[in-house]
């Protein structure tokens, strides 16, 4: 994974990539970071000769990335999603190796609790395994997702699904109170 350091440097250099004049105190606003450790951070990427300092003045102080800047940030933002491409790849390998071992025995009928990125995920497995997806569930969420309007958990009886497929958490008191003795619940988060 990138470290808060790497991560820092690139929002710095991606922002003045795409700002004419900004200061530290309106990068620091911007990026969530105080001050001081924007000021570091500047030095820094400045000694690495990522940056060019125009003016003395520290009320008119311009930031300008060089030509090496451009590179580095297209480098840092490589590397973060190669490791993450990878990640992906595990975690994706892992949902449908716990998929692929529910005994459906012809009952393919799921929804999935959680609007988590794994949830995500589990979506795509399940179009894959030809799974007949029909609900997505969620108390904190009521958005449209994948063409599916969000269920809440008191709505489950409705769709009626063979198996439903937990990406987060799921309240045990909400799961006896609202989901049908027919339902198997089934824990796929990794």
């Amino acid at each position: 994974m990138a470290n808060d350091e790497e991560i820092t440097q690139y929002n710095i250099l991606e922002t003045l990539a795409n700002s004419e004049r900004i200061s530290q105190r309106q990068l620091s606003s911007q990026l969530g970071i105080n001050v001081a450790s924007i000021n570091f951070a500047l030095k820094k990427l400045t000694k690495r000769g990522l940056i060019k300092v125009l003016g003395t003045n520290p009320r008119r102080i311009r930031y300008i990335l060089t030509s090496k800047g451009i590179t580095e940030k297209t480098q840092i933002a490589y590397n973060f999603l190669n490791r993450n491409f990878h990640l992906y790849k595990a975690v994706r390998k892992d949902v449908e190796a716990k998929i692929q071992n529910i005994p459906f025995n012809g009952q393919a009928r799921v929804a999935l609790y959680g609007v988590t990125d794994l949830m995500e995920i589990a979506y795509l497995v399940i179009q894959d395994k030809e799974l007949d997806l029909v609900a997505v569930v969620d108390d904190e969420m009521k958005i449209r997702i994948f063409g599916y309007h969000v269920i809440g958990i008191e709505e489950i009886n409705t769709y009626s699904p063979d198996y439903l497929l937990l990406t987060k958490e799921l309240d045990p008191d909400m799961a006896k109170k609202h989901i049908p003795d027919s339902t198997k619940i089934v824990d796929i988060r990794v």
